[in-house]
């Protein structure tokens, strides 16, 4: 039925339907979103973290899209405030990337293929954005990984810890269960994206994040994401996430000495 709807339906009018249904859904769940921007205390760093922004062989041309593109995304989350009880999510508050935003076409993977889409290339700014959200301790909840492996050995993640976003169906989420604000800064440059979520008190845990790879089935790869809280003010807490990838054609035996799935 799924595969029918794509090939008869319009996919303006999909998408929609998936922003009306997403929209009512938050509605009946009462939901409270992050929409502040003021912040007027101390900044500590609780989460941060950085990844190269690379330009992939054959993807030359769309450097400065992608770069245009991580900008605008980035713009939009720069200085959000997450309060407490509060959800984070990178859609409410970039909205669509549209051409008229500025948005260019980048590379994006649509249906399992690698193509081109206006607002492509920001899987790199969410992928950021999540892992500091993970090392600041935030709830996730909603995150995917990507559908396929599509550079091998040379991804620009690690395994089991990357965000795939798309407009209308695929968001990333964050609740704030904490007593205290949260507030996240991203920075795009030519050659990196960095994000960092900081908080009003120097962060009172410890946060350990390990990940084991399984890759004993032809064709897939599966890694399993372990998120562990500790600190002397808060109860530990373990949060644990499996991310399931198809491989590309490239070659990805290079990995195999990666410890099997459930091993921490």
């Amino acid at each position: 039925m799924r595969r029918l709807l794509r090939s008869t339906v319009p996919a303006p009018v999909r998408l929609i339907v998936a922003v009306l249904r997403r929209g009512l859904n938050d509605l009946a769940t009462g939901i409270r979103f992050a929409t502040k921007r003021e912040w007027d205390s101390p900044a500590h760093p609780f989460g941060e973290y950085a990844l190269p922004m690379l330009t992939y062989p054959g993807q030359e041309q769309a450097r400065e899209a992608k770069h245009t593109n991580s900008q605008l995304l980035a713009a939009a989350l720069r200085g959000s405030v997450v309060e407490p009880g509060e959800t984070w999510s990178l859609w409410q508050l970039a909205g669509a990337p549209t051409r008229a935003k500025g948005y260019s076409e980048a590379s994006a993977i649509v249906n399992g293929e690698l193509t081109n889409a206006v607002g492509g290339a920001t899987c790199l700014v969410s992928t950021v954005v999540y892992n500091a959200g993970l090392l600041a301790g935030l709830e996730v909840v909603e995150r995917t990984q990507h559908s396929i492996d599509t550079y091998g050995e040379q991804r620009y993640f690690e395994l089991g810890r990357d965000a795939t976003i798309e407009y209308g169906y695929l968001d990333l989420r964050f609740r704030n269960d904490f007593p205290w604000p949260l507030r996240l800064e991203v920075d795009v440059r030519r050659d990196a994206v960095q994000a960092t979520f900081v908080g009003p008190l120097p962060r009172p845990f410890n946060v350990d994040i390990a990940v084991a790879v399984d890759r004993s089935v032809p064709g897939a790869i599966k890694a399993r994401t372990r998120r562990t809280t500790r600190g002397p003010m808060l109860p530990t807490r373990t949060w644990t996430t499996t991310s399931r990838y198809r491989v590309s054609g490239l070659d990805d035996s290079t990995a195999i000495s990666d410890p099997p799935l459930g091993a921490f």
